[in-house]
């Protein structure tokens, strides 16, 4: 291991504990508002049983990803990151339609629980929450190791590093301010799922190429080895190291490739801008529908309930 490698684990453990911590402190923030506090319980147990769900589900995924070899695991990896990467993207755009109410749909699915009082749906409100998140860490991560040199004992101590400064950080958020706007943080973190996601499915392909299973079209367009290297240490002496640095973790993060097949090239962009193109139509609707709530609510043809 490197101590540039341990970055990708730490980044990705942190951006998926982030999302997860931020949307528990809005839940509790809400249960402190309203004096619910009562409740913290139900978002604390559904949290600890959503973490452990995630290691379960990260132990089996691994152990079947670790039962192949030769070409059936060149195939199985080419499939399982096609498919994690869709699977991402469906994720990306569900918090695309969601992101800009998210806080407000959180807050009224609590609210309901209570005077429904139905406090099991807040603790399965929270799971839900954490296992959503656990699942996409626990793919991106299986992917970034895969594409690049990462040991077991890296990608966890580097996700626990992760996510104990997203916690450190909730915690900061939780004792020291009273409001959280969550849409730049979003948008932001979109655009590198984006990124990650379409460099999983193509690397999914990568590996169908290196099976023989799918034709590459021309197998080299070009190769950039011998100036954005795709390892470090490359063992070119020749290359200066910051090059092997950045494009180590393009590689781990984005799905780098010095010299990739033309099914690869055609795909990346169509990727991006099919799935760019959807999600900002999507966020722009759910945000054009949020403003249009709060025009009406601040002109007074809603009534709000306030008991």
């Amino acid at each position: 291991m490197t101590y540039v490698e341990i970055i990708v684990p730490i980044f990705l453990a942190f951006r998926e504990g982030i999302e997860a911590i931020l949307v528990i402190i809005i839940m509790l923030l809400y249960l402190r508002k309203t004096n619910q506090k009562l409740y913290y319980r139900h978002v604390y147990i559904g949290s600890i049983l959503g973490i452990l769900f995630s290691i379960v589900f990260a132990f089996i995924f691994n152990s079947i990803l670790g039962g192949f070899t030769g070409v059936m695991e060149e195939l199985f990896e080419g499939f399982t990151f096609i498919i994690s990467g869709f699977f991402i993207i469906t994720l990306i755009l569900w918090m695309s339609k969601e992101g800009p109410k998210l806080r407000d749909n959180i807050e009224q699915k609590i609210k309901k629980s209570i005077q429904k009082e139905k406090s099991f749906s807040i603790m399965i409100l929270t799971f839900i929450i954490i296992v959503r998140e656990g699942v996409e860490l626990v793919l991106m991560l299986t992917g970034a190791t895969s594409v690049g040199t990462l040991q077991s004992i890296d990608v966890i101590l580097g996700s626990l590093l992760g996510i104990g400064i997203a916690l450190g950080t909730g915690l900061i958020l939780f004792y020291g301010i009273k409001t959280i706007n969550l849409s730049l943080f979003f948008q932001i973190t979109n655009i590198i799922l984006v990124l990650f996601a379409t460099g999983l499915i193509v690397y999914g392909f990568h590996e169908l190429i290196e099976s023989d299973f799918i034709n590459p079209l021309i197998e080299e367009v070009w190769n950039l080895k011998a100036i954005l290297p795709e390892n470090f240490p490359d063992g070119n002496p020749l290359t200066p190291e910051w090059l092997e640095v950045i494009g180590s973790l393009l590689k781990a993060l984005f799905g780098y490739n010095a010299n990739p097949s033309l099914l690869e090239i055609l795909i990346y962009p169509i990727l991006i801008i099919i799935i760019s193109s959807i999600s900002l139509k999507l966020w722009k609707r759910s945000s054009e529908n949020l403003n249009e709530k709060s025009i009406y609510q601040s002109s007074g043809m809603v009534r709000l309930e306030t008991k």
